[in-house]
């Protein structure tokens, strides 16, 4: 069956909104260091950011539910434009603080939109090809907007212009959409708890992913100018960052199809301690091809812990549980998002490699964890029933309302029975709460 081309208004929003995000990943860091900042100022402007969008993921349907979808993405899209902008005429730290929440909250609202109007486009039989390209777009466009700032001045107004430009370009094919009745996002159920008892290790994967990866597209560019890279070679290496984390999802979660997603975790940890320990030793005489290869090593390795947390998580719950634990878990990773631009960049301020030993420290207490985890079973078993590997992206709760492995069954009088091999069940009785 064909993909209809009416998804393609909202995945060529996404593209200009995502180049517009990429030219500013890299080079926001450099303007703020060439502005006098130090690194542990400007991972509480990146904070900011990652606060908005957890407050945007949060209270954004307040926004869209009494004006509309096509009113609601115009004013997300205007209010995020302006506040790119406006970087440009900043220089206090508490005016770069509020620019930086301001384009978090209204990029959250942006892909809540996007994603409910998908929801509304794509039948079920092709939401798994849909998230797929969607996917594909979200980190393919964000490394072409990386690429693009290559040579574009940090304290010039010429990146942030391209920027606003793409932001409010996302407004023309938004208005070609046809949906009679679209989506309308709902308020998200956080149950934290709930997923703590459901796989504490997928809890800790994606709290992880946001402490060390969020923080890295921070502390990066910093990390590669303190070892006297010139900028081209900077924007470089943070794309290799976030196409590695593009391109290595996809084997890696093959293989975590292939085998227990736990055993998938606790290697996935293990190879981000390999590549963590060879960056610590990383300076100024590190070959590039070698820095490029870690860079998206850690990139691919780190964006996977996410992915392949929440579908171990989906593989120890009940159907009817998987939006709102997905959702959480989304939240779980924003937080971390949050506090890892400061804790990053302030440990950074020690050395260069020191953000390295943090994140060494921090996986080879999650590998750690896993392993006892793993240790409490009483049996080597594998969940047999369960979702194939999805590349989930970190945007918006919305997402997990219209995948194809997220749809509640139709009612039938009570609550589903668990999948096969469902681990809640079988630890319950014996005493011992899932891995």
């Amino acid at each position: 069956m064909a993909i209809p081309w009416r998804v393609a208004p909202p995945l060529v929003s996404t593209a200009l909104i995502m180049i517009g995000a990429g030219v500013m990943g890299s080079l926001l860091p450099l303007r703020f260091l060439a502005m006098g900042f130090s690194p542990g100022v400007i991972g509480v402007i990146a904070t900011a950011e990652a606060l908005g969008f957890l407050i945007g993921c949060l209270y954004a349907h307040k926004l869209i539910a009494p004006v509309g979808l096509e009113r609601a993405y115009a004013t997300f899209a205007g209010l995020k434009a302006v506040a790119i902008l406006g970087l440009h005429f900043a220089d206090g730290l508490e005016t770069l603080v509020v620019l930086r929440f301001m384009i978090g909250a209204n990029a959250a609202g942006l892909a809540i939109i996007v994603e409910s109007w998908l929801n509304a486009l794509v039948p079920n039989e092709q939401r798994g090809r849909i998230l797929t390209i969607y996917v594909l777009v979200y980190g393919l466009f964000f490394g072409v907007g990386q690429l693009l700032s290559r040579n574009l001045q940090v304290r010039g107004p010429e990146f942030l212009f391209i920027a606003g430009i793409a932001t409010t370009l996302a407004l023309v094919p938004m208005v070609a959409i046809n949906v009679r009745a679209p989506v309308m996002p709902q308020r998200v159920r956080l149950e934290i708890l709930k997923a703590l008892r459901t796989s504490p290790v997928s809890v800790l994967a994606c709290l992880l992913n946001g402490l060390i990866l969020t923080a890295f597209t921070t502390v990066g560019p910093l990390f590669s100018e303190r070892i006297g890279l010139d900028q081209p070679r900077i924007v470089l290496l943070m794309a290799c960052v976030s196409l590695g984390g593009l391109v290595l999802q996809w084997p890696i979660g093959y293989v975590s199809d292939k085998v227990d997603r736990l055993y998938a975790l606790i290697g996935l940890g293990t190879a981000i301690l390999l590549v963590a320990a060879a960056l610590v030793a990383a300076d100024r005489h590190t070959s590039f091809v070698l820095l490029a290869v870690l860079f998206a090593a850690f990139g691919g390795l780190a964006e996977s812990l996410y992915a392949v947390g929440v579908a171990h998580a989906n593989d120890r719950a009940v159907v009817t549980e998987y939006v709102a634990l997905s959702s959480t878990l989304l939240f779980v990773w924003a937080l971390g998002a949050a506090i890892g631009p400061t804790t990053g960049t302030l440990v950074m301020q020690v050395v260069p490699g020191a953000f390295f030993v943090y994140v060494f420290v921090l996986t080879l207490a999650f590998t750690l964890f896993a392993l006892w985890r793993r240790s409490r079973r009483r049996a080597d078993r594998v969940v047999e029933s369960r979702e194939e590997f999805l590349a989930y992206p970190q945007t918006s709760p919305e997402i997990y309302a219209w995948l194809p492995y997220h749809r509640e069954p139709p009612e039938r009088g009570g609550s589903a029975p668990p999948p096969p091999g469902d681990a809640t069940a079988g630890d319950a009785a014996a005493g011992e709460p899932p891995p």
